[in-house]
């Protein structure tokens, strides 16, 4: 609990509408990394019959991504290894300042600053642990392919299913501070 406490009180160190235009602004470069003519995403997709990249499937089987890793072949796994994975190690974290600082500021209007409901700034950062063990399994997979690590290809699963969820968590987690920002406000009108 006390690098809960810790990690949340650096993030609100940081939290300004400066620092979330600034992570704003990189999100999208990021992003355009990602899905620009100078990223494989498309090839890749193509390779794989219209099947985006793994890190974007809430779910799937181990044999669903042997399978995909087939279609890629050693063209598209070198692809992925040297074009997708060099970017995905940014986004991870820059997601998770992108989401936690918007939670911090909606929640210091919302919550008192000595409220656990504080701490909810954290849960980007679980999207974030998530992100960086499902890109080493899947990177790790992929490089000892054709040979296959069916337990990990799962677990790589589980953390992609983890990301989803603390990132939609935290989406909710700005809507909701937001709301109870405004009926505060209101209420005290």
């Amino acid at each position: 609990m006390k690098s809960l406490t810790a990690l949340s009180t650096r993030i609100q160190g940081i939290a300004s509408i400066r620092s979330f235009l600034f992570m704003t602004l990189i999100m999208f470069g990021l992003g355009y990394a990602m899905l620009s003519s100078a990223s494989p995403s498309e090839e890749l997709m193509a390779l794989a019959d219209g099947l985006n990249v793994p890190d974007t499937q809430f779910w799937r089987s181990a044999d669903a991504l042997y399978s995909q890793l087939a279609d890629y072949g050693e063209y598209g796994i070198h692809l992925y290894l040297t074009r997708v994975s060099p970017v995905d190690l940014f986004i991870p974290i820059a997601q998770a300042l992108f989401l936690s600082i918007p939670i911090t500021l909606v929640f210091q209007r919302a919550f008192d600053t000595n409220s656990v409901w504080q701490l909810l700034n954290t849960i980007p950062f679980a999207a974030m642990v998530g992100d960086y063990l499902e890109n080493a399994s899947i990177a790790t997979i992929m490089l000892v392919y054709p040979d296959r690590l069916d337990a990990l290809a799962s677990v790589s699963a589980l953390f992609t299913a983890v990301k989803f969820i603390a990132s939609f968590a935290s989406i909710g987690l700005i809507v909701a501070g937001f709301i109870v920002w405004l009926i505060k406000k209101s209420a005290s009108k």
